[in-house]
């Protein structure tokens, strides 16, 4: 009964105040409400998506819960300390060694295929299902050797760059990106096989774009105009009355169509790639080392144009 007057309640706010939001912009406090709308009392945790077998019942410990966590902290839900209770004292954080790295986490320099394991059921009242208990984790014996071939695994990288200090590895790796970038979305190895592109890694993208920025970069300057692009296809993917973000789209007749189902994953990137403080954050400690390794450099030149002044002024002292 909760559920269905939640989410009466979400369709009455579109309909009120919708329309004047505009096209291009999104509603946080949807937003919100759709991740509060996955949460699984009984688990502690939201489940993966509405209608989409076998998403609708399951719960991922990561990437989901992991990502939604900090998404309910940034726009101000209750439910985020609960989620990140849960992760902490059940899950050992539920870091995966991926997507660790949006929060500022070293990742390895190899990238892995993933597994599924079960780890249990919980039944839920709420939704009157049962649940199963996932995590994503790599798979260290199946590394993925082509990874430039994938946006995702390129924002990865680059971010693990940006942290290491290495902005310029990490321009290098945006531009990479961009290559990619077809006019409609990341015409990747994914989308080549799958015929659909993927909005999260759109938000990837809008995520490295603003750590680069943040890091003094001034390529993010030049593509401006494909951040708004992006930012504007994420809009489009909100759903109007439910507020969540939707998964996939098509281009058909040189028209972008939406399509997936709305689910926590995608919906928590979006969140945290453009109103979190994360990317500010990892672009700042990309140029604070950068500063410091940059100093550092200037006082051994300094030092060692000391020395040689020094030589030479007892070479012709000795002369």
């Amino acid at each position: 009964m909760r559920t269905l007057l939640l989410l009466f309640m979400l369709v009455v706010y579109n309909l009120a105040f919708l329309p004047a939001l505009g096209n291009n912009v999104l509603d946080e406090f949807m937003l919100k409400c759709f991740l509060e709308s996955q949460y699984v009392p009984e688990a502690g945790l939201l489940r993966a998506a509405v209608t989409a077998y076998p998403d609708n019942e399951t719960i991922y410990v990561a990437n989901d819960n992991v990502l939604a966590a900090r998404a309910l902290e940034v726009l101000g839900s209750p439910l985020a300390e609960e989620v990140l209770a849960t992760l902490n004292n059940k899950y050992n954080g539920g870091w995966n060694g991926k997507i660790d790295v949006l929060f500022g986490r070293d990742i390895q320099d190899q990238f892995y295929s993933s597994y599924i394991e079960t780890l249990g059921y919980t039944y839920s009242s709420k939704f009157n299902t049962t649940f199963v208990i996932a995590f994503e984790k790599l798979n260290t014996s199946s590394p993925i050797i082509n990874w430039r071939d994938y946006a995702d695994l390129i924002v990865y990288k680059a971010l693990d760059k940006l942290l290491s200090g290495s902005r310029l590895e990490a321009e290098q790796l945006f531009l990479k990106l961009v290559e990619l970038w077809n006019g409609y979305g990341f015409y990747d190895r994914q989308a080549r096989e799958k015929g659909v592109y993927a909005v999260y890694k759109i938000a990837l993208a809008v995520f490295l774009y603003r750590a680069l920025k943040s890091s003094g970069s001034n390529i993010p300057n030049q593509y401006r105009d494909l951040y708004d692009k992006w930012v504007e296809i994420i809009a489009m993917a909100q759903d109007p009355v439910y507020g969540g973000i939707h998964t996939d789209y098509v281009v058909e007749k040189d028209a972008i169509k939406i399509t997936g189902d709305m689910n926590v994953e995608t919906t928590s990137m979006v969140v945290l790639a453009l109103y979190s403080d994360y990317p500010r954050l990892i672009g700042e400690h990309a140029r604070d080392l950068c500063v410091r390794d940059c100093s550092s450099y200037l006082f051994s030149l300094l030092l060692i144009l000391l020395f040689l002044g020094l030589l030479a002024s007892r070479v012709l002292e000795s002369k």
